[in-house]
Order: structure tokens, then C-alpha cells, then sequence
């Protein structure tokens, strides 16, 4: 079992809490793409421009291009794709520990009131295995 960094760790985690709104998030930032806020251009008469006679060419380049979507798309489909490969008592853990505005249990509650059906050990190998398997599938590697 390979050991995370703790800054890693907590990335990892953030993405878990945003995972919930990702969809708000990704569609936002396709909003302001396609409807940016234009600067008023005070070069009146001007040169030539390099962009795209094709204003929709353009937006679907943009889009295609853009770096925070691709990251936002990215990140949603690692935590989607690690869940889905995941057992019951770990997608429980996830939910209660990272999608919830206002978690009602810790690791231990989860174990008392048997919503998880493991040990407490277990029950962090579960959780650190997924946010290894999410690290993972973003790209975010660590040396050790």
C-alpha cells in the first residue's frame, strides 16, 4: 500500500466535497464561455484580427480548449468512474463523509449504527483506497 501526501490528501478530498455541485460548476463555466463578457473596444477602425470569422467555430473551439472546464470534466469523471468500481460500504462512507452539506456521522458512527458493515481499520483502508484510486485517475502521483 503506497503512502499519499497530505496536501494530495486533501485535494482529493476537496474534489470528494465538490463533487455533489460538479455539474453546477462544469455548466457554469460553459455559460461564461459561450456569453463572455466583452470589454467595450475603444480601437475604433483598427487592424485585421487573428480569431475566426465564425463566431460558433470559435465558442466550440474555446469550449474545447478551455482548461478549468477540461479539469472540472476530468476531475467529475475520476470520482464517477472510482465510485462506480466501489463497494456499497465505501460509496456509504463517501456520501456521509464528503457529499453531505451537513454530515450526521464520523467514521466510528457509521460503524455503531452498522450503516458500514466492516471494521474501524477496514473502514479507513476503504476510504484511503479511494482517495488513492481518485488521485490516480486524475494524474495526481506521488513519488513514494
Amino acid at each position: 500500500m503506497s503512502i499519499i501526501r497530505p496536501g494530495t490528501k486533501k485535494r482529493i478530498e476537496e474534489i470528494l466535497r465538490d463533487y455533489p455541485k460538479m455539474d453546477k460548476y462544469i455548466n457554469d463555466r460553459r455559460q461564461e464561455l459561450m456569453y463572455p463578457i466583452k470589454p467595450d473596444d475603444e480601437n475604433v477602425g483598427g487592424g485585421k484580427s487573428s480569431k475566426i470569422s465564425k463566431p460558433q467555430e470559435q465558442m466550440l473551439i474555446t469550449i474545447d480548449e478551455d482548461k478549468q472546464l477540461k479539469a472540472l470534466e476530468r476531475e467529475q469523471r475520476a470520482v464517477k468512474t472510482c465510485l462506480a468500481d466501489s463497494d456499497a460500504d465505501t460509496n456509504v462512507i463517501a456520501e456521509e463523509l464528503y457529499f453531505k452539506k451537513h454530515p450526521k456521522y464520523q467514521m466510528d458512527g457509521l460503524i455503531e449504527d452498522k450503516l458500514i458493515h466492516c471494521r474501524r481499520t477496514q473502514a479507513f483502508q476503504k476510504k484511503s483506497k479511494l482517495i488513492r484510486r481518485i488521485a490516480k485517475e486524475i494524474g495526481l502521483y506521488d513519488p513514494y
